[in-house]
């Protein structure tokens, strides 16, 4: 009887185990589908985005912009400063028999200039063509809000300083007779202006625009006196 029983209870134990293992292996089949699946959603997922940025990117680089408006204001660190150059004495000598007109053009020996702080992420979008910008000259007042500059001297919109001819350039003609010399000196005021710019461009054929703010650095003559001595060669 009892080793009938065992015969029985054999074989019931055997299905069993092979019950639960069949069921494990089910299971761990669902698992790693599920994660199959997981897995490729992400990389779908991740490759539809990293596709979308490149299409945004193309997009922007096939935009072209224009120059639009530009508006001036002191904001912090902004502001004027006075100083002034002293041009190098020049001498001029009459060793001939007849009179000499001298010229004397001091301000050519002085320098003005301008010079735009540029957004370096704005730089790729610029326009191709040289844009000429007016920029507050050196009676201007500025304040804290924005304002507009019409007309007056314009300079390039570059991320580099600029020479400009002067604006107030101021030449003298003087006699010298014969055996004579002329010394003249120089002195010129000068100011320096920082401001802060907000720059609108637009697009071309179309209907984005964008602003950027930066700051700007202009160097202008205010006035010049001068000191002219004539003696005679010894």
């Amino acid at each position: 009887m009892n080793a009938s029983a065992a015969i029985i209870i054999f074989p019931h134990s055997l299905d069993f185990s092979r019950d639960i293992i069949y069921i494990c292996i089910y299971k761990y089949y669902n698992v790693m589908k599920n994660t199959t699946g997981v897995l490729f959603l992400l990389v779908s997922f991740f490759s539809l985005i990293s596709c979308s940025k490149d299409n945004d990117e193309e997009l922007i680089e096939e935009k072209q912009y224009e120059f639009s408006s530009i508006m001036w204001a002191l904001q912090e660190g902004d502001g004027e400063d006075i100083f002034e150059i002293k041009t190098p004495e020049q001498v001029f000598r009459n060793t001939g028999n007849t009179t000499k007109e001298i010229v004397i053009n001091s301000s050519e020996k002085v320098e003005e200039s301008s010079q735009f702080f540029i957004d370096e992420n704005i730089l790729p979008y610029l326009p191709e063509e040289e844009i000429t910008i007016a920029f507050p000259d050196v009676f201007e007042l500025l304040s804290s809000e924005y304002k507009y500059f019409v007309g007056g001297r314009k300079a390039p919109f570059k991320n580099e300083k600029t020479p400009l001819p002067p604006n107030r350039a101021t030449t003298e003609t003087i006699s010298l007779v014969p055996s004579c010399e002329l010394r003249n000196s120089s002195t010129f005021t000068m100011k320096k202006i920082k401001a802060t710019y907000r720059v609108r461009f637009v697009e071309k054929d179309g209907i984005d625009s964008y602003e950027k703010e930066g700051k700007w650095e202009g160097v202008f003559i205010v006035s010049e006196s001068s000191e002219t001595v004539i003696n005679e060669i010894k």
